[in-house]
């Protein structure tokens, strides 16, 4: 099963280059990146150097940073046409639940900062909208001690409600710099101490493939394709 990293930051908004997120990714087993600076970043630098690395896809998204809901409603869908992948910048409980609400959504990212989750409310919505849910595992990686467990807490509440949804799911790292990356077997195995499965895992590092095959489709109004 392929593996995409769905939610990487380079230059400008990083620390790194696309090409060189690209080149750590594919040396580490990825068939795919997705760049998605935040929008108050601007678009990534050196597209082109990255996408002639051989051997894996590198597909450029965005990040939506808003500040409450009605901003995010139209940055979503004013990017929808220009970016092949949108995730939302999460953390706020309000900005959760708007980017659980808004079909042009493809991801929302590291839900759990903050500690705000995406909440029963979030999870119906979400299913609805079919906006995946990102297990952002940087934070496991970094914390340390009752920061660690309290966001371990966090987390393995929304998984249950993820579950009890079947929600779709997507595991990422954030990185902002190549170091920062792991290994598609590294987030498989921190993704089982939280309690999820390796299929699930798998799957979830499968899933961001499936979603820029589906926004590269032309769609004339919901589910009518032009072919």
């Amino acid at each position: 099963m392929r593996s995409y990293e769905p939610n990487l930051h380079s230059l400008p908004d990083g620390s790194s280059s696309a090409s060189r997120l690209a080149l750590a990714a594919k040396r580490l087993g990825y068939s795919g990146i997705i760049i998605t600076n935040h929008t108050t970043s601007g678009w990534p630098l050196g597209v082109e150097a990255a996408r002639l690395v051989g051997g894996i896809e590198v597909a450029i998204g965005a990040e939506i940073v808003a500040s409450d809901q009605r901003s995010l409603h139209s940055k979503a869908t004013s990017l929808r046409d220009r970016a092949a992948f949108l995730a939302v910048h999460g953390g706020d409980e309000k900005i959760n639940r708007a980017a659980c609400e808004d079909p042009n959504v493809d991801l929302l990212a590291h839900p759990h900062r903050g500690r705000a989750g995406i909440g029963v409310a979030g999870a119906k919505a979400a299913r609805d909208n079919q906006v995946a849910i990102a297990l952002d595992l940087s934070s496991m990686i970094i914390l340390r001690g009752p920061a660690r467990v309290r966001w371990m807490e966090t987390v393995r509440r929304d998984l249950n409600l993820i579950e009890k949804f079947d929600l779709p799911l997507m595991m990422t790292t954030g990185a902002r710099s190549h170091l920062d990356l792991r290994s598609p077997r590294d987030l498989t195995a921190l993704a089982g101490l939280l309690g999820l499965d390796r299929e699930r895992a798998l799957e979830a590092l499968a899933l961001p493939e499936s979603i820029l095959d589906l926004n590269r489709r032309r769609w004339t109004s919901v589910g009518v394709e032009l072919v």
